[in-house]
């Protein structure tokens, strides 16, 4: 409350936060060792085995079994990106072994044995809902390319879990693949472009990309067009300018940071670290799951990084700290994850 005087702000209201923001209404039961399945973020449309490498309040950092470290990430514990052991199996979905077992010769007994490890039980996963809309796997529509905001791109439903679905951008490899809802603002139906004079992508490799006809296309592919009603309108999120928040540092995921809202859009907010140069402000969705309520940090026990005062001895005894912690760490045996990220923050700062 100080704080908030101090800085003539206000914390961001709890009514801003989607279900996946706020705080949460139960405890992280997750231990390290314990085995999942979960999407890999570098590739959104392969579930992988994972185990649980880290909890800190309700956050969770996961490794792809088989894999190097560097490619760990956070989520929340009640992410809908995880799911428990054997999920692929029971929803006929591919589950991608690690490295070294064979697709076929996978099984999850024998590997939990092999590993001296335990699944991770059900009862700490959000529970699953049912779909609930009219989308299906194949069906066409006309979607933003998140990488490359510019482009709007002919792309098809390629997986659909409880609510959400898996946008791909047809001929395309799975990189730029995302999961939404009806209601995101980065989907549209087919003839959206041509209604708002927009310029569509045609799937790479078409043979006539300037006069592409969704019609042709269509015919050819042998497909179906999500149908309008499928698709629904987003409302304004409602954060403002100098609003305050929680937010994770997504150079340094493990990091939960004081954080302002420094400019909106109508689905985006722009984040800004409290003390922090402005070059580190960073543009993301509203609905964002590491973004968070004031005092979310204290609630779930997770520490939470004050504001850097800004000074010029500040700044240096960070990067002293930063090459310090990095020397101790790069000698000991602890793990490349946090070599890793540390060389990025040094070369941040």
């Amino acid at each position: 409350d100080q704080y908030l005087e101090d800085e003539r702000s206000q914390a961001a209201p709890l009514q801003l936060f989607t279900e996946f923001q706020a705080f949460p209404d139960s405890r992280n039961g997750f231990k390290v060792g314990m085995r999942l399945e979960g999407i890999d973020p570098l590739h959104p449309s392969m579930f992988c085995v994972l185990s649980v490498a880290e909890v800190i309040g309700f956050r969770l950092r996961l490794h792809i079994d088989g894999y190097s470290e560097c490619y760990d990430f956070w989520v929340n514990a009640d992410a809908p990106d995880i799911k428990p052991a054997g999920w692929c199996e029971s929803t006929g979905h591919k589950l991608h072994p690690p490295k070294g077992y064979k697709q076929n010769e996978f099984n999850w007994e024998k590997y939990l044995e092999a590993c001296n490890a335990q699944a991770a039980p059900e009862t700490l996963f959000r529970a699953s809902v049912s779909p609930g809309s009219v989308f299906e796997v194949g069906m066409k529509l006309e979607a933003v390319d998140r990488k490359n905001p510019c482009l709007v791109c002919v792309a098809s439903v390629a997986d659909i879990v409880d609510q959400r679905f898996l946008v791909h951008f047809d001929n395309w490899d799975d990189t730029y693949d995302y999961w939404c809802d009806a209601s995101s603002p980065y989907i549209h139906p087919v003839g959206w472009c041509q209604d708002h004079g927009r310029p569509l992508t045609a799937p790479q490799g078409h043979p006539n990309p300037e006069h592409f006809v969704w019609e042709e296309y269509m015919e050819d592919a042998g497909a179906s067009v999500a149908p309008s009603q499928a698709f629904s309108v987003r409302s304004p999120h409602g954060f403002q300018t100098r609003m305050k928040l929680e937010a994770v540092d997504r150079r340094n995921p493990m990091l939960i940071r004081v954080a302002t809202v420094a400019d909106t859009e109508d689905h985006r907010v722009k984040v800004h670290f409290d003390g922090w140069h402005e070059k580190f402000d960073f543009w993301v969705d509203s609905d964002l799951p590491d973004l968070h309520p004031m005092g979310w940090c204290s609630r779930t026990g997770h520490p939470l990084e004050p504001p850097l005062r800004e000074s010029l001895l500040t700044l240096t005894l960070t990067r002293q700290t930063l090459e310090l912690q990095y020397k101790l760490v790069h000698k000991s045996t602890q793990s490349l994850y946090k070599v890793h990220y540390l060389e990025m923050c040094l070369a941040e700062i």
